[in-house]
């Protein structure tokens, strides 16, 4: 009798999944790709040369989403998202070890965006740094000038933008873009992550979110007394205090950004 009543129930949850085989063989594929440790090369080729950017990650590293259409082992595409621990670039001690294993969808986790520098529309040559990340879509405007800093006002919603220099002590110009705190909206979204976009080897670009600590879990949660900069810069602003009268924050967003940059310098190379 119970071997029947097995066998029913095998029968009917074959019925209820109404799924299509070529949905299941996806769903299928999906699940061996956030796996899989075979070593895969894509290739972005630059808007202004002939160069192009190759980095090599195991393939469970890239976006499962992506249609690679691989031709021994190597795909090119405009863009691609490298997938990785919420916590990896953080600075928090943390397994040192995870960014060389597949990323666990179970738990928190995030894209690195790379793709393309463009030059002005009509043009053909790239006006690199600070004045490309500026001539996006958005319009900025002069909030306020002091200790060698700029705050912009971004577009529309409230958004800021702070721009870093390439220095001694910042690889490549980044861009920090935020929404201040609302304190009259405490479910507001805009607090809890910051836009970073940054350029590398001079014709192509990344972009990440920076999320608060609130999205940090177990030992990757920093202490209550623990300095962590997104926190500071959402909580300079529940405070009325301006981001340019704290260096140490934008200094903290310049120090992950180099760690990010230092990870694709070490998977990557620029071919001609």
């Amino acid at each position: 009798m119970k071997r029947w009543l097995c066998i029913l129930i095998l029968c009917l949850a074959g019925c209820i999944d109404d799924r299509s085989e070529q949905e299941k063989n996806k769903q299928l594929q999906d699940k061996l790709a956030m796996k899989d440790t075979t070593e895969i090369t894509v290739l972005i080729p630059s808007k202004v040369s002939g160069k192009k950017l190759e980095i090599t990650l195991p393939r469970c590293f890239f976006n499962p989403d992506m249609k690679i259409q691989l031709v021994n082992g190597k795909v090119e595409r405009k863009g691609l998202t490298i997938i990785y621990p919420l916590p990896t670039f953080s600075g928090f001690p943390n397994n040192e070890q995870t960014i060389l294993q597949c990323p666990d969808f179970n738990k928190p986790i995030t894209g690195l965006g790379v793709g393309i520098l463009y030059p002005k529309i009509g043009q053909t040559t790239l006006e690199y740094g600070n004045y490309w990340l500026k001539q996006q879509s958005y319009q900025y405007s002069v909030i306020e000038k002091r200790n060698n800093q700029i705050l912009y006002n971004v577009g529309v919603g409230g958004k800021r933008a702070i721009f870093a220099d390439k220095s001694n002590k910042n690889q490549e110009d980044i861009s920090i873009e935020f929404w201040p705190y609302d304190a009259g909206n405490a479910d507001s979204p805009f607090p809890d992550q910051i836009e970073v976009h940054s350029v590398f080897n001079r014709e192509f670009t990344i972009g990440y979110t920076i999320y608060t600590s609130k999205f940090l879990h177990g030992k990757h949660k920093p202490l209550p007394n623990q300095w962590y900069f997104a926190d500071a810069l959402i909580d300079i602003y529940k405070h009325n205090e301006s981001l340019l009268d704290h260096p140490e924050i934008v200094q903290g967003f310049i120090e992950n950004n180099n760690r990010i940059l230092d990870y694709i310098h070490q998977h990557s190379k620029v071919i001609e």
